[in-house]
């Protein structure tokens, strides 16, 4: 099997997830970003702050950034004999250090962004209303230290407070609790168990158009073992999740359970064959019709190599609903995510994914699939001093309706880290998205500012 240290068979993290899911922007993992619920598992458009550029905009920050003369803009990086992208790579530094407590090491930070609006509903043309958005986000990581097993559990909340329209006032928060048992050297156990309370931002183009925004509770555990035999490794998760959300969304209200497995064989150190599958039951409580039972099977290839890192699978996927209406949802599944180390200086992230969402629409009450895929540029113009660039374009195709959702998104932004305990952050962003349904034709452009104080 071919990984990188981060991805090894003990680990919890995959460089993608096995099964034909969305690929999460790979910027919503930077250093400084906010990052204060669950990782989201709707739509295109999460509950998050991610910033989004001009396309214009776009197109010259990329060429800029890739132009630069790196060698009289930034220090020099020793070699790539462990080669990691600009927003993983270690800063002893400025990096922050955290707090010893025996076995285990405490890292914490609080947030606070200020954002400004033009569109906050994501209203269509000539309905705008700007605010100005105040986010206040604690979070807090204690891992622990030892030579075999692994024991994390972490947590957060975000605190945001509107100028003008506080009925959109919202605060979620989270709870994580993750393992991993070394039975033998080629053998472990993983486990995790997770709660949080999230909101479903207005720019997602398949919202309810209600007053307040729609809230949910996610309850989420997972178990699974792996073994590497020789060249073949394998891995076999059983996880199971539940939402309930609040007033009219509570038609949307599931439990979801599930098998995913994973197959690699290492070719050679540096390329690997690999193959997943899923398959899954999704019950909706106040709406039997929804039900539906999923399936997935994908092939592919995973590189790790000293220019290149990543995963490109393709394969079938299958949805079976329970109301006649729907049917049965297939087609082509693809997943994959590619890093590209253009300089040492520089990272070009692209990646992309299809399949039929097991979700349905809250507003159109019909499942959909869904197809999105993207680019980002991340340069560090000083040790300190990241550049960020980047665009995501996608497409809800949904069944039994001739509706479809085309979006797109643009952002631009720097990260200036002063020290170890201090580090500001500035985005410009803007989310398009054009429907065959009017009112959720709109444009939303965003301006934000941040401070990070670190543990």
């Amino acid at each position: 099997m071919v990984t990188s240290p981060r991805a090894d068979r003990n680990t919890t993290r995959d460089i993608l997830a096995g099964r034909a899911i969305r690929c999460i922007s790979d910027h919503e993992r930077g250093i400084l970003l906010l990052d204060t619920q669950a990782p989201p598992e709707g739509g295109p458009f999460g509950g998050d702050t991610e910033v989004r550029l001009n396309p214009f905009a776009s197109l010259f920050a990329a060429t800029l950034i890739t132009m630069l003369p790196v060698h009289a803009l930034a220090q020099e990086v020793e070699g790539r004999q462990d080669v990691v992208s600009v927003r993983e790579r270690p800063r002893p530094e400025t990096d922050p250090l955290g707090v010893r407590l025996g076995g285990f090491t405490l890292n914490a930070n609080v947030d606070l962004d200020v954002t400004s609006t033009d569109n906050l509903f994501a209203a269509p043309s000539g309905f705008e209303n700007d605010d100005i958005v105040t986010t206040l986000a604690p979070r807090a990581r204690l891992s622990s230290n030892w030579s075999r097993n692994e024991l994390t559990l972490e947590g957060g909340a975000a605190l945001r407070s509107h100028e003008d329209f506080s009925s959109e006032d919202v605060d979620t928060h989270y709870a994580r609790l993750g393992g991993r048992w070394d039975v033998s050297a080629d053998t472990a156990l993983h486990g995790s168990a997770g709660v949080s309370h999230e909101y479903i931002a207005r720019t997602d183009s398949d919202i309810l158009l209600i007053a307040a925004p729609v809230e949910f509770d996610r309850t989420e555990a997972s178990i699974g073992v792996s073994h590497r035999f020789a060249r073949l490794g394998v891995r076999l998760d059983a996880y199971t999740s539940e939402r309930e959300y609040d007033g009219a969304a509570s038609v949307r209200d599931s439990d979801q359970s599930g098998l995913r497995g994973r197959l690699n064989y290492e070719i050679t150190p540096r390329v690997g064959l690999f193959a997943t599958a899923t398959v899954d039951e999704r019950n909706y409580d106040n709406n039997p019709g929804s039900s539906s039972e999923g399936r997935s099977l994908l092939a592919g290839v995973a590189y790790n190599g000293d220019l290149f890192r990543g995963e490109v699978s393709v394969g079938q996927f299958e949805r079976e609903y329970e109301s006649p209406a729907f049917g049965a949802l297939d087609g082509l599944a693809v997943a994959g995510r590619v890093e590209w180390y253009v300089t040492p200086l520089t990272t070009v992230t692209v990646d992309g994914s299809r399949t039929a969402d097991n979700e349905i629409g809250l507003a159109s009450g019909t499942p959909y699939i869904n197809t999105e895929y993207g680019a980002r540029v991340d340069h560090e113009l000083r040790r300190n001093i990241i550049l960020t660039a980047g665009v995501r374009s996608g497409e809800r195709e949904y069944e039994g309706t001739d509706r479809t959702d085309e979006f797109l998104r643009y952002d631009v932004g720097a990260d200036y880290i002063l020290n170890r305990r201090v580090a500001l952050r500035a985005r410009y962003s803007v989310d398009d998205v054009d429907s065959t349904v009017a009112v959720r034709n709109f444009e939303v452009e965003a301006v934000s500012v941040g401070i990070s104080l670190r543990l």
